[in-house]
């Protein structure tokens, strides 16, 4: 087994108390930090939903800057843009968009009539085109919506009414019909003809033009489209498939959820009664499948039989070279270079029979835990639906916190004959001639944002750390009690689980927050890096160098991502084994590994194999359940018809193999667990592991040695 040297123990100790004997709260101080961390988390998601209002980021403000609904526009929820000619022009216009279309908020959407109405400006607007500037009177925002917002007729003084009549304000007339759509007015039909009529008329008494030459009933469509952008609005095929989720959702609860769930379960059976079938049969299939290729080769190149590649001669001469006799050399070649790997694999397999078989049992072992403590294959639920919590909470607070910025007017390029100065009475007017608003973080906001970024990456990673501790311990505690647990372990409260998970909080909490923050840092790091290549792709440095040096660094981040992961997760089996320190439990896992690095090797392979197979099964097994659900009448046929049901099979699919994993991830954790537990029973023991269970001593040939010796101890 290549193991270290032994250990000094008393060798009366039983395997629990041996676990026990160093056990101390390890790494108190990460746990001071996470803690204070979270503190300034809670401040943070305090500070934003105190401050911030996510219906501006949807929504948007007037032109004022205000968003609707707030303040002195409380019941004023609506927004209306009221030029359709400044929305059309917003999407053709370098350098604006839709936020410099003027809009104003109202507490319905207004309704084109048969007579001409109009929308006229807040009566206390900040510039000098509100009523009460225009008129000197005091005219209430309820008095003025009690006039349907329209008092165009009271503005008879100036050039006020002649700038409405060419849509310049501060009244605006009203002749596309529109609708409330998330908050917003959008235009959804042609002009009524009474108010179109009514309007023509008024222009050509005036003897005015509206400011383009195009009929808006031609623009319906354009600007319902750009309303609808703006709020992001799904598109119709996104639409039908939401729709025809609503329809099969019994289709994604049984064979997304309950079918992954059961088949979860027979294939922990199988690993548990087959997995000496499954394993040999891989690598006997591999093997011929390899010494099969070996053979094809050497035929293709004509060594063996009379299938070589040849090229026919139709002209019968022989004075040019065949091209095939190149090809057979290549095939030559190639038949050789496969029979050398053929030959190694064929010896490493010989060699690995011995630790396949402890490989197999190890696969064995970790099942007989599951059924001995069956709370352990749920147990991993808690943690992802706290993290479902956590990331719902999270994404709340950082849109509340982004909310929170300050409302600012954005750049834009005011030309003279353009959008937005195109349709201001006075382009000097700064109040009513100026581009739109839109939220602006501060400094402050960005830190806040980025630390509560890093807050999620923390606390993910700590879920899932004492996740690993959980399990950890319950497979090591199941190994060295020789393959059992107390008969005291019995129910909720007094389960394995729930006493490890117990255990494992109390002691080594800190040791899980500091394993998190190394691989959560190292998280934040590759998020940045993420962001600065993408803002450099977008300011157009993309040159080939760039771009592969930064595939470079991604990539390397990435690995190292991985490698300090799967150091995490074995240091925290020794955390669970011994109650020592994470860098401590760290080394010394690393060091049992590569003691033993073909025994971890064979069961790695042999594991991960079962395992793919499984969810692989898992998935494509519920995938077909749902198709053959939804190809039933009640699915093709009537009220429930979807239109497709690919986009569910698909999502069927990928839901199963995920929910499996995180099954076999269970298997996995207990099977690395077994394999460290059994390593380190070795080298305590000089070699030969004395609280191995029963089924692993009997295929390490101790068995009946121990069997005897307890016989022995039994009779005195």
């Amino acid at each position: 087994m290549g193991c270290c040297c032994k250990e000094k123990i008393d060798e009366d100790m039983t395997g629990e108390e041996y676990m026990e004997k160093n056990r101390r709260c390890t790494d108190v101080l990460f746990t001071l930090i996470f803690l204070a961390f979270w503190v300034g988390m809670v401040y943070a998601g305090a500070y934003g939903f105190s401050k911030g209002d996510p219906r501006i980021l949807v929504y948007g403000t007037d032109y004022q800057g205000n968003l609707c609904g707030k303040g002195a526009l409380e019941d004023f929820k609506v927004r209306y843009f009221v030029n359709p000619y400044e929305v059309l022009e917003a999407g053709n216009t370098a350098g604006a968009n839709i936020k410099d279309a003027k809009s104003i908020c109202l507490k319905a959407c207004p309704a084109a009539s048969s007579t001409l109405s109009w929308v006229c400006n807040y009566p206390d607007s900040l510039d000098s085109r509100g009523l009460n500037a225009i008129t000197s009177t005091t005219t209430s925002y309820d008095q003025w919506a009690a006039m349907n917002y329209d008092y165009y007729s009271s503005i008879t003084t100036g050039s006020h009414q002649a700038n409405s009549r060419v849509y310049k304000g501060p009244c605006y007339p009203v002749l596309l019909p529109t609708t409330e759509s998330y908050g917003t007015c959008s235009y959804y039909a042609k002009q009524t003809s009474g108010a179109k009529t009514a309007f023509a008329s008024l222009l050509s008494t005036n003897s005015q033009s509206t400011p383009e030459s195009y009929d808006l009933d031609d623009k319906v469509t354009a600007l319902s489209d750009a309303v609808a952008e703006m709020l992001s609005t799904p598109a119709s095929v996104m639409e039908r498939y939401i729709e025809d989720f609503a329809k099969a959702w019994v289709v994604c609860l049984v064979c997304g959820f309950f079918a992954p769930v059961v088949l979860s379960f027979v294939w922990l059976g199988i690993m548990r009664y087959l997995a000496g079938f499954f394993a040999y049969f891989v690598i006997a299939f591999v093997n011929i499948f390899a010494i099969l290729c070996t053979l094809w080769l050497y035929m293709k190149a004509g060594v063996i039989g009379n299938d070589a590649i040849a090229a026919s001669d139709e002209d019968g001469g022989s004075s040019y070279t065949d091209p095939s006799e190149d090809n057979q050399e290549v095939l030559t070649y190639a038949a050789y270079a496969c029979t050398a790997l053929t030959v190694i694999l064929l010896l490493f397999t010989l060699l690995m029979l011995k630790r396949v078989r402890i490989a197999v049992a190890v696969i064995k072992v970790a099942t007989q835990c599951i059924a001995a403590a069956p709370m352990t294959i749920v147990f991993p639920l808690i943690p992802v639906f706290v993290a479902l919590a956590l990331f719902a909470y999270w994404v709340a607070a950082a849109v509340y916190m982004y909310s929170a910025g300050d409302i600012e007017q954005q750049s834009c390029t005011l030309t003279a004959g353009a959008q937005p100065q195109r349709y201001c009475a006075d382009s000097a007017d700064a109040k009513n001639c100026h581009c739109g608003y839109e939220t602006k973080m501060t400094k402050d906001l960005q830190y806040m944002l980025l630390y509560h970024l890093f807050g999620l990456l923390w606390t993910t990673q700590w879920l899932q750390a004492l996740t690993y501790l959980t399990i950890a311990y319950v497979f090591a505690l199941f190994y060295f009690r020789g393959g059992s647990f107390s008969e005291g372990m019995r129910g909720c409260c007094s389960s394995p689980v729930f006493q490890s998970f117990k255990k494992m909080t109390w002691f080594h909490n800190g040791s899980a927050c500091f394993g998190s923050l190394l691989v959560a840092i190292l998280q934040f790091i590759r998020i940045i890096v993420a962001y600065v290549v993408h803002k450099m792709k977008k300011a157009g440095n993309d040159s080939c160098c760039i771009k592969y040096a930064a595939c470079c660094l991604q990539y390397c981040l990435w690995y190292l991502q991985k490698v300090l992961e799967w150091i995490n997760k074995n240091a925290y089996i020794l955390i669970a084994i011994e109650g020592k320190s994470f860098c401590f439990s760290a080394w010394e896992a690393i060091s049992l590994i590569m003691s033993n690095i073909l025994t971890v090797g064979a069961v790695n392979i042999v594991g991960d194999v079962l395992l793919f197979l499984g969810k692989l099964g898992v998935a494509l097994t519920s995938g077909f359940f749902a198709f053959m659900y939804l190809d039933t009448d009640e699915y093709t046929e009537g009220d429930n018809r979807v239109s497709s049901p690919l986009l569910i099979v698909v999502f069927v699919i990928i839901f199963a193999f995920i929910l499996a994993g995180l099954f076999m991830s269970v298997v996995e954790m207990g099977i690395d667990a077994t394999l460290l537990s059994f390593c380190k029973d070795c080298k305590i023991h000089g070699g030969k592991p004395k609280f191995a269970p029963p089924l692993l001593a009997e295929v390490l040939g101790k068995y009946e040695s121990k069997q005897k010796a307890r016989n022995a101890a039994n009779r005195q």
